[in-house]
């Protein structure tokens, strides 16, 4: 099932690519419906990089666990302000998320998710829930977008 969800943004679009490549910003939109914590003792990256694979304990709601998930950056793209994840976990098989940011004027962006998710006989379940994630993570950009 495929989700896709758009917000603007009260910030250019250079300021909001350069905000969602770091991993603060992620730690920041999710919360409180979901909170992950690195598996590696060296903790998150600063920032995403292409060819980098993740791996997070996974907790809906901050604190029921879904174990760990999987996160591999298989593009990021500064030119096209694009960033393109693979997600999995015990549950879902398949999370492909694009993220894209596009400008909107001189002080506006659009920053888009798509998501591309197979959880099995679960699919639906994932998809509403992920459908109001989202909706949610973007509200909270929204927030910290109008400070940057």
């Amino acid at each position: 099932m495929h989700v896709d969800v758009s917000t603007e943004l009260n910030c250019s679009a250079a300021k909001a690519w350069d905000e969602v490549q770091k991993s603060s910003l992620l730690l920041r939109v999710i919360w409180p419906l979901a909170r992950i914590t690195p598996t590696a003792a060296s903790g998150f990256p600063e920032r995403w990089s292409e060819g980098l694979t993740v791996q997070c304990k996974s907790f809906v709601f901050g604190f029921i666990p879904i174990g760990v998930r999987t996160l591999r950056f298989e593009r990021v793209d500064p030119t096209a302000h694009e960033l393109s994840i693979r997600e999995s976990d015990p549950l879902v098989k398949r999370w492909d998320h694009l993220i894209s940011i596009r400008a909107a004027g001189e002080r506006r962006a659009i920053y888009r998710d798509v998501i591309e998710i197979d959880a099995g006989v679960w699919t639906f379940v994932v998809w509403a829930w992920t459908s109001w994630f989202y909706r949610h993570r973007q509200a909270r950009w929204r927030k910290i977008a109008k400070t940057l």
